[in-house]
């Protein structure tokens, strides 16, 4: 393989990876943002306090975190799957570069 197609390879190769990044932290992400939304919509606030004073209680955070396990129970799979995706990918970027001794540094690619 000569260096161009290598490179252009090698550069496919980080921006799938990149991606992968991306859509896992995007996944989690909205898990996370649907739990606290339905711990909220499960208890309601009767009062308002001074708005410097937090609204968020102990059982608030409970509720939250009892959400957020079943729903990652529900959305388990699909985010270990992801997350063994990117494994097999560092694992194919970092092979290809050992084979033929690749020692620039990864490039840093922008989340998609």
């Amino acid at each position: 393989m000569d260096r161009a197609r290598l490179h252009a390879a090698l550069l496919r190769m980080e921006a799938g990876l990149a991606r992968s990044r991306s859509n896992l932290a995007l996944a989690e992400r909205a898990v996370s943002l649907r739990a606290e939304a339905e711990a909220i919509r499960r208890r309601p606030k009767a009062r308002h306090y001074h708005r410097a004073m937090s609204r968020w209680t102990g059982a608030d955070e409970a509720e939250y975190r009892r959400i957020l396990d079943d729903l990652l129970k529900a959305a388990g799979p699909d985010l270990d799957r992801l997350r063994r995706r990117i494994v097999r990918q560092e694992a194919a970027i970092e092979t290809l570069r050992r084979k033929y001794g690749v020692n620039a540094p990864r490039p840093s690619l922008p989340a998609w």
